[in-house]
């Protein structure tokens, strides 16, 4: 955005009923001073493959911010006149009244640059401060629907296939954190289950259904009608169900009747929570003061998840490790010569010709591209079932976990950065270690 005289070869459908009234709206915003600015701002935002670009607008100034595998980036700042001449336009080409600036507005439109097509829906709404303008971008990627895609190994996923195939299991918590990978991570460990030659059912609120699972059945119940999860399980019994799954436990009594099922009927039971990590999973759940000792009876196995993103193939930095790093993180010196860290865009570098570095063109300088999960699974035994109902101090449970050989999500995040996926920098950003 930074050649205002530059237009990338972009093309609006902008909204409307009919193609007579798409073609009016070009005519209109092609010739006007914000164009320019709108076809930079969308190519930008597609070209770093955003899914949300923010546009706030002060007295002064317009701020530009995008989203990028989870992580918010400052655009180039524009004068507050250049702003809402883009933003005139931007509206214009969504639908909305480029008059207002105060009442929440909504519209879409499609674009097709780079041979990709996206559909682009705008929202506007008045704030303290001005305006805020959000750009979202409907990405139609594949969904990453397995464990191994999320980034699970093998190894683990072995160990869950044999969890799940013992006739004796109980409940499997997974967990992750809301708005990221909370849902993806559900996904990838229903996938592990052999759902061709055992009934799978999810038992989903209604208004909150998810995308569906492959050979996994939805089980809806509806609030507003005074349901709960509970509601359609005395029907659902009589399909006789190999495995059911809830993906929500919100208070003590679903909890706990969620553990009765699983014991009357000997049924193996998927639930969900949201955690930091396994054990900060289940002491959120024992926060809910459900009835502990059938809980952490009953429990087997807590599969937790957290996604870092991955740094860039193309020009990710190497480098040599000094010994004591590889000490602090656990690694063989003699096994590992070489780390990655990311090469991180800064405008006024120059190369020895003296000519200034450009950005990489495939992470466009962020030194990132793309997100990949770091698993850890903990197998719960008597000592850690009796710590929970004694002690529940997440020290001493930690403790535990380690004495019995489990591998803590910081371990696998370490084993990530080893085979030079990911960077100390991010792992220490999303473990916060």
């Amino acid at each position: 955005m930074a050649n205002e005289d530059y237009i990338p070869p972009i093309e609006f459908t902008p909204a409307g009923a009919t193609p007579d009234e798409q073609a009016s709206t070009l005519k209109i915003v092609e010739p006007s001073p914000g164009y320019p600015a709108v076809a930079r701002l969308i190519a930008e935002a597609i070209q770093r493959e955003s899914f949300t670009t923010v546009l706030d607008y002060t007295a002064q100034q317009v701020t530009l911010r995008f989203q990028i595998d989870g992580l918010w980036h400052a655009g180039a700042p524009q004068d507050r006149e250049a702003g809402d001449f883009m933003l005139a336009t931007l509206k214009k080409i969504a639908g909305l009244d480029y008059r207002e600036r105060r009442a929440r507005q909504e519209g879409n439109f499609t674009t097709l640059f780079q041979k990709i097509k996206q559909k682009v829906r705008v929202v506007s709404q008045g704030i303290k401060t001005g305006e805020r303008v959000a750009i979202y971008l409907d990405w139609k990627r594949p969904v990453m629907e397995t464990a191994e895609q999320l980034g699970m190994r093998a190894t683990m996923i072995k160990q869950l296939s044999q969890i799940l195939e013992n006739p004796q299991t109980g409940l499997i918590l997974v967990s992750a954190f809301p708005s990221e990978g909370y849902t993806a991570a559900w996904r990838g460990v229903l996938s592990v289950c052999d759902r061709l030659t055992r009934d799978y059912y999810v038992i989903e609120e209604a208004q909150e259904v998810e995308a569906e699972v492959i050979n996994v059945n939805s089980v809806p119940f509806d609030r507003s009608k005074g349901q709960n999860a509970m509601t359609p399980i005395t029907q659902l019994l009589l399909k006789q169900p190999d495995v059911l799954a809830f993906n929500e436990l919100p208070d003590a009594t679903t909890i706990n009747s969620i553990v009765e099922l699983s014991v009357n009927k000997k049924l193996p039971i998927f639930v969900r929570a949201p955690g930091k990590h396994a054990l900060d999973s289940v002491l959120r759940l024992l926060a809910l003061k459900p009835n502990v000792a059938e809980f952490v009876q009953r429990l087997d196995a807590v599969v937790s998840m957290r996604l870092v993103r991955k740094l860039c193939e193309k020009c990710r930095i190497s480098f040599v490790p000094h010994p004591s790093l590889l000490q602090k993180l656990g690694l063989p010196p003699g096994r590992i010569g070489e780390l990655f860290k990311p090469n991180v865009f800064k405008p006024g570098t120059l190369n020895d010709k003296e000519e200034e570095i450009q950005p990489c063109t495939k992470c466009h300088g962020i030194g990132y591209k793309g997100r990949t999960g770091i698993f850890e699974m903990l197998l719960l035994n008597d000592q850690l079932r009796q710590a929970l109902l004694q002690t529940p101090r997440l020290d001493k449970l930690m403790a535990i976990a380690q004495a019995s050989r489990h591998i803590s999500l910081q371990q696998e995040g370490i084993v990530l950065v080893a085979r030079g996926l990911t960077s100390i920098e991010e792992l220490q950003r999303v473990l916060k270690v």
